[in-house]
């Protein structure tokens, strides 16, 4: 199922196998329960996390999407020849006479055979546990007996990432053996994270971890010297040339790893199994909890089981039946996990290893609960609310554990409250949550009206002499953070999002205040922005980008680079700030500028000088991320545009181009990315590396890219609480069916068409299951 030289979608889309594990860079999985989290890659590189993925790292690895050459690893020893091998490519990269990688939802299995064994190797997150749990499979395929040790390695972090004072934290890990339970357990006295009141260095870590095996290990070491010696790699370690028993060591003054080894003798066609666990658990509830984690070696198969079904449960509430795979495989199953799993829950991958949340952020991913369980939406909402004051300013991003955070002057973070909240309650005619509390940062509480009143009364205290919202510190598009430091510049697409946010908190304010003076207000102030942005900002048939503090204009013809951008024109159209032959002509106008095969460009040309008065996406290499490359988030948009402007054909040409099995399967050295999950950015045409797919899983664009599609190319969406079924498909198709909920009950929806034609008239037909 869309296969390109690497491998290809399995399991019906639920899975992606990798068949050549040299991809062109790592194809990675990240599997998260919100508590756990892992990364791991094709290659066997990766890290743990438990609950912050940069304050509460478990395992060291070193960011390097060139080598992946840090992870954790299982390797072999023949011991009666000396020859060694990994089961995974890295970190030992035998010729394997076989090789997959399977990444699925909450877990990733590599099935590999080299030297006579064949190995199966899986690795899954259980949900309600702090751990990740692997099984090994082992099976003698040489034809004769062979006498063979298991090595088991990983090196501890146990703190704060990055880890850029390595020789300091080493001399604070203390390990220890426990016997009983085949474990080796592992502390460190000091955790440098700035804890809310105890921001200095002397603290420990309040949480042991744990490495315990199924099996008891013939000999164990925690000391890194040991395995490897002075200036050795793993290609001439010393403990794999020189075979026998590791010493034992445990304790404190050495590189902490963990190592066990396993020695046995495996007849020909005969199979070895062993399992283990990597966790950490607090240490005021450590006894009790432990028990539970060591039987959980017991009983893999059950916990896999378990997992598996939670994430196809997940799945399964939203399914579309397409005449496009690759549609299909997106909607029904890695849209949906690289949000929830990545975006969500986990909050790092391989590009980007954070761990905090985002106020616009999360809260525009959470637009993809709505679908699925609007509780989750709604949680999100009111959490993101506390990271507001009073006065409407919120935090640009915060970091669970420390609670550190940081209110900035990005001016577009606070009305994607309101913005989130008006699409919920359309979604599921709840308005009842606009009574409900959450507290302010500053102290006190207010409702989730009030929150998001706080928010539209900021922004409007926040307009030009012209009538146009200000930039600030930047809008959308953080690397604008020079255009409107002085309260100054505006920003046009921001004007044109206030639109929307005004227009559809005006029909909640009629309810919300009875007198309906704010809806008023707020009706009123939607017109005038309207009318300063058709007087101040549609420049050269097209709408400028912003002007500096200084009054200069950018986005249009004059300036020598950056003449046209896509965001000031897609939201023209959503705004209905423009419609009918203008949208068209818009739209028009952007696939001309804009539209690559790989994607729609955020702005052309790029910028090659640096201007401070910009900002810090003009010190980009040009063509790369915000500095004219496809920005996949903003790119989505064009979809929804698209459909608005009454572009049938376009809707889902402009999905086909964002669409990652597609690209990798039209040239996947070129493209680079996973196929399965969404890019951060595509290169644009001044890179050297033009249509590499890069910043891939933590990237605002699955949530986005889910509900433009479902939305817009297929036309279902619930407005006010009913249903609407308005397609826009292209000529080649002849209709889909979709399952999903409508206020809690599953409906069927089947659209149908004739095959060859672009029309308006489709064959509805709605049932409740």
């Amino acid at each position: 199922m869309l296969k390109n030289k690497y491998g290809h979608f399995s399991d019906g889309g639920a899975s992606y196998t990798v068949t050549d594990w040299r991809t062109p860079r790592p194809w990675i999985n990240v599997i998260s329960n919100g508590q756990w989290g892992v990364t791991i890659s094709q290659a066997g590189g990766g890290y743990s996390w438990l609950e912050h993925s940069m304050l509460n790292r478990i395992t060291r690895w070193q960011q390097d999407t060139v080598g992946d050459h840090c992870g954790k690893f299982l390797l072999l020893r023949d011991n009666d020849t000396g020859q060694s091998w990994s089961i995974t490519p890295q970190p030992l990269k035998p010729a394997f006479e076989k090789y997959s990688c399977v990444h699925g939802m909450g877990y990733t299995v590599f099935n590999t055979q080299a030297n006579g064994f064949e190995a199966e190797w899986t690795i899954f997150v259980p949900q309600g546990m702090k751990c990740e749990v692997w099984t090994l499979k082992l099976k003698n395929v040489s034809g004769k007996k062979r006498n063979i040790s298991l090595v088991s390695y990983l090196e501890l972090l146990l703190g704060f990432f990055p880890d850029w004072h390595r020789e300091f934290h080493n001399l604070f890990v203390k390990t220890k053996f426990d016997k009983k339970t085949n474990s080796i357990l592992a502390d460190s006295h000091l955790w440098t994270a700035p804890l809310p009141g105890d921001a200095g260095w002397n603290k420990g870590w309040p949480f042991t971890a744990v490495f315990a095996a199924s099996a008891a290990p013939s000999s164990y070491t925690c000391d890194k010297e040991e395995i490897f010696g002075a200036y050795n790699s793993w290609h001439d370690a010393r403990f794999l040339k020189e075979g026998g028993a590791l010493s034992g060591r445990t304790g404190m003054g050495f590189e902490p790893v963990v190592s066990m080894k396993f020695d046995f003798e495996l007849a020909d066609g005969e199979t070895k199994d062993i399992n283990f666990i990597l966790g950490a658990l607090k240490h005021e509830t450590f006894a009790k909890d432990y028990p539970a984690y060591i039987k959980a070696l017991r009983k893999p198969q059950a916990l896999l089981k378990e997992t598996k079904e939670y994430w196809l449960e997940i799945c399964n509430r939203f399914i579309v039946k397409t005449p496009e795979p690759a549609v299909d495989a997106l909607i029904n199953y890695w849209l949906k996990y690289q949000t929830i799993s990545c975006r969500l829950l986990g909050r790092t991958a391989y590009y980007q290893c954070g761990g905090a949340f985002g106020f616009r952020d999360q809260l525009q991913d959470s637009q993809l609960w709505l679908a699925l369980d609007p509780a989750r939406t709604k949680a999100q909402i009111k959490e993101h609310a506390t990271h507001q004051k009073k006065d409407g300013t919120v935090q640009h991003w915060w970091h669970p554990i420390s609670e550190e955070g940081r209110f900035t002057d990005i001016s577009d973070d606070l009305l994607w409250l309101p913005f989130v909240v008006a699409g919920y309650i359309s979604e599921t005619d709840d308005f009842g949550i606009l009574k409900e509390k959450a507290a302010y940062f500053d102290g006190g509480s207010g409702t989730v009206y009030e929150h998001c009143v706080a928010s539209i009364e900021r922004v409007l205290k926040r307009l030009s002499p012209r009538g146009l919202t200000l930039m600030g510190e930047g809008d959308w598009n953080d690397g604008l953070n020079g255009v409107g430091v002085k309260w100054k510049g505006e920003s046009v697409w921001l004007a044109q999002f206030f639109v929307v946010v005004l227009n559809s908190f005006t029909e909640l304010c009629a309810r919300q205040d009875k007198n309906n003076k704010r809806a008023a207000r707020y009706k009123l102030a939607a017109q005038n922005l309207k009318k300063a942005l058709m007087k101040h900002a549609f420049k050269d048939d097209r709408f400028m980008l912003a002007t500096k503090d200084s009054g200069e204009i950018l986005g249009v013809e004059a300036c020598k680079q950056g003449k046209f951008h896509l965001n000031p024109q897609t939201w023209a159209v959503i705004s209905g700030l423009v419609d009918g032959v203008q949208a068209k002509k818009l739209m028009a106008m952007t696939e001309r500028r804009l539209y690559r095969d790989y994607g729609v460009l955020l702005f052309t040309p790029a910028y090659s000088v640096v201007d401070k008065n910009i900002g810090y996406l003009t010190r980009y290499a040009p063509g790369i991320r915000e500095n004219g490359g496809v920005y996949t988030h903003a790119a989505t948009w064009a979809i929804w545009a698209q459909a608005l402007a009454g572009n049938t054909e376009k809707v889902y040409e402009t999905v086909a181009r964002l669409c990652p099995p597609l690209l990798s399967m039209k040239d996947a050295d070129k493209y680079k990315g996973e196929p399965y999950v969404t890019p951060g950015n595509i290169e644009g045409p001044e890179s050297i590396h033009e249509g590499k797919g890069a910043w891939t899983w933590y990237s605002g664009s699955s949530a986005w890219l889910f509900k433009c599609v479902t939305e817009r190319l297929l036309g279902v969406r619930v407005e006010h609480g009913k249903l609407i079924v308005d397609p826009r498909l292209p000529a080649q198709w002849d209709g889909f069916t979709m399952e999903r909920l409508v206020r809690g009950k599953r409906t069927r929806i089947t659209v149908g068409k004739p095959v060859g034609v672009v029309t308006e008239n489709y064959k509805i037909k709605t049932e409740t299951l």
